[in-house]
């Protein structure tokens, strides 16, 4: 019996990442409406390039984007079809403390578990979004293909999550503040501000605050900063910048880290599911740290 790693379509692994890094992962795409269009993300037939263009055009112009979490029932007969093929599963999802898409895979599993009388399905609470379920689903996919027992993988990715890093800044704080991404509190403080803000993934599986700055710069040196302080440089590592319609950011960042000698940085564009959340103009940055969080 071999093994299936799954994910949802917040984990940013496009189609044509899958593609280009040979990873036979199984996305779970996501459903965003954009005014009276609904889109599937990220199914292969999407014209990435396109679809970004006119996302970011409609949502600049004020259009506000809605999403949906993958249900039950989509859970269900995915997990059922990889079954049937002989394969065990895990299965990533966005940070429960953000989204349910968790409880609707949970929900799934449970009942097929209970069907079968065995527990060949795995889910993970990857405690982020974006590349930082992306990250882990990648590390799932090697530790599969070293040969390691299910058991053991899904062990030792329970650990990793807690040693992956995601970090980024919003341009308007607005987006989180309207889809209630972060606590009432957090909101109230953030809006007496004017200053940029860095964010953090939390211990607690949410979005929690790291430190304000003033201006986009300094936003952007602090988070080279934050990356230099916490990077595991004892591995060989990925680390992963994506941003919201802002690549000159995404370019700065890389070269501010390329300076402090931290290679193999790859740029990708923010998925807008979970992008649609943070609003155009948020950069982030993923990657593993030498403590856990």
């Amino acid at each position: 019996m071999s093994i299936k790693i799954m994910a949802d379509a917040v984990s940013n692994l496009f189609f044509d990442i899958l593609q280009n890094k040979k990873l036979d992962i199984r996305i779970m795409n996501l459903h965003l409406r954009l005014g009276d269009k609904e889109y599937l993300c990220y199914d292969k037939d999407l014209n990435l390039k396109e679809f970004l263009k006119e996302y970011y055009e409609q949502v600049n112009n004020g259009v506000e984007p809605k999403t949906s979490l993958v249900s039950t029932g989509e859970f269900y007969e995915a997990f059922k079809e990889e079954l049937a093929k002989g394969n065990k599963i895990i299965c990533f999802t966005m940070a429960s403390g953000i989204s349910g898409t968790y409880n609707s895979a949970c929900v799934a599993k449970d009942m097929i578990n209970e069907e079968m009388g065995k527990q060949d399905i795995a889910i993970i609470d990857c405690m982020t979004a974006g590349f930082g379920e992306g990250l882990q689903a990648i590390k799932a996919y090697e530790l599969v293909s070293s040969g390691l027992a299910f058991d053991e993988i899904v062990n030792k990715l329970e650990e990793f999550k807690h040693y992956v890093r995601s970090d980024f800044t919003v341009d308007n704080i607005k987006y989180l503040i309207s889809t209630g991404r972060v606590s009432k509190a957090l909101a109230r403080f953030i809006s007496l501000l004017k200053v940029k803000v860095l964010l953090k993934r939390s211990d607690k599986s949410n979005i929690a605050f790291a430190e304000s700055v003033i201006g986009k710069n300094m936003a952007i040196t602090s988070l080279m900063k934050t990356v230099v302080n916490n990077i595991d440089k004892n591995i060989e590592q990925t680390i992963y910048i994506t941003h919201c319609n802002c690549i000159d950011d995404a370019n700065q960042l890389k070269q501010l880290l390329e300076k402090k000698g931290i290679k193999n940085i790859e740029i990708y564009d923010y998925d807008v599911i979970s992008g649609a959340h943070i609003g155009p103009g948020s950069l982030a940055v993923f990657y593993v740290s030498d403590k856990p969080y």
